[in-house]
Formats: C-alpha cells, structure tokens, sequence
C-alpha cells in the first residue's frame, strides 16, 4: 500500500528508537549498577571471613567475630540502604564455615584438600527483573522476585587453629612423644608430665 501523506513517519520513527535508546541504556545503567553492588558485598564477605580465619579461643568465637562482623558492614549507614531499598537482597546471617556443607558440589573440587573455608552469602538482584518497553522482560518466566538472578558470593581464606584444638593436639603429641621407643637411654614413658610445658604461639 502506497502512502499518499508521509507526514509524520520520522517523528513515529524518532520515538521508537528514543524508547528503544532508553530501555537499553535503562538495562545498561542497572546491569553496571549491580556489579558495582556485587563487588562490595564480596568485600563484606571478604572483611568477615579476615575475622573468621584469625586464632581464637575456640570455634565458636570465630566464627562469632565473622558475624558480628558481617553484620556491623551490612548495617552501616553507608552500606544499609543498598540492601534496604527492595533492589538487592542478602542472607540475614552468613554462612560461616565449611562451605563443601553449604555447597555440596565444592566437595569434589577439594580434591581432598579443602580450600573452602570462610565466609559467604546469597546475593539477589531483584532490579535487574523488570519490564522494557518493545524488548519485554528480562526474566520472562520470574515472578518479579528476582529469584533468577540470584547468586553466591564467598571469600575463602581458611581459618587457624584455636587455642583449644593446639592444646588438644600438643596434649596428643606429648602422648605419642611418651610412646616411642628409646634406645641407648630412658625411655619418654619413663618421664612424668611435670617437665613438660606445651605452648602455642597464634595457632599451632
């Protein structure tokens, strides 16, 4: 069909790639929004974990300082309204410990040696589920709760023995020294526990 009046056509035209422009710009803008977000709540993982992996009197106190921790930057003034405002969501408390029990496929990369100590959260995108115009959605099957753009994040730094666990394994070691067998002298099972003074110096 021939159009005898073209009056118009560039302004129809103007307005679809204006609105086109803003919804990719809108997508780009939130897209670079939530990596700047995910990097700092990696840094938040990253802090709780660095008091996670220090010597303590024991376990429970470690991993009391990880949270406490987490906790202090995840409601600080400056950090709180991020994960406050409905656009990004995180775990309340964090996952503080062996994460081959949190993620059970980290188990077989271990490798029997397991690396995977430390701190970690969920972290949800919720902005990034949202409607644009003549695109459509970006999560076509979601139900606006961000559930598809939902990831883990961890910081793996391991964690040092506590006073507890390098008494125990001195005790044990003072056990096995007393076993062994002697030649050309008294034997260690011979010598009482008096002399003997274990000390740990931050950890084993």
């Amino acid at each position: 069909m021939i159009l005898n009046n073209e009056r118009g056509i560039l302004t129809i035209d103007f307005m679809f790639s204006m609105v086109l422009i803003l919804g990719l710009s809108a997508l780009l803008f939130v897209l670079t929004f939530t990596l700047s977000i995910a990097s700092v709540t990696q840094y938040v993982t990253y802090a709780a974990a660095r008091n996670y992996v220090t010597a303590h009197i024991d376990k429970a106190s470690q991993e009391a300082r990880a949270v406490a921790k987490y906790k202090e930057l995840t409601s600080n003034k400056v950090f709180k309204p991020l994960y406050n405002n409905g656009w990004y969501l995180i775990d309340e408390e964090p996952n503080v410990g062996d994460h081959t029990k949190v993620i059970p496929e980290f188990e077989s990369a271990t490798q029997g040696i397991n690396k995977f100590w430390g701190v970690g959260t969920s972290f949800t995108a919720v902005v990034l589920d949202f409607q644009i115009p003549l695109y459509g959605s970006t999560q076509p099957d979601g139900d606006g709760s961000g559930e598809g753009f939902k990831t883990y994040l961890g910081s793996y730094l391991g964690r040092e023995p506590t006073t507890e666990e390098c008494l125990a394994f001195t005790a044990a070691r003072w056990g096995a020294i007393r076993t062994l067998p002697a030649s050309g002298g008294s034997a260690y099972s011979t010598a009482g526990s008096g002399g003997y003074f274990p000390q740990t110096d931050d950890g084993c």
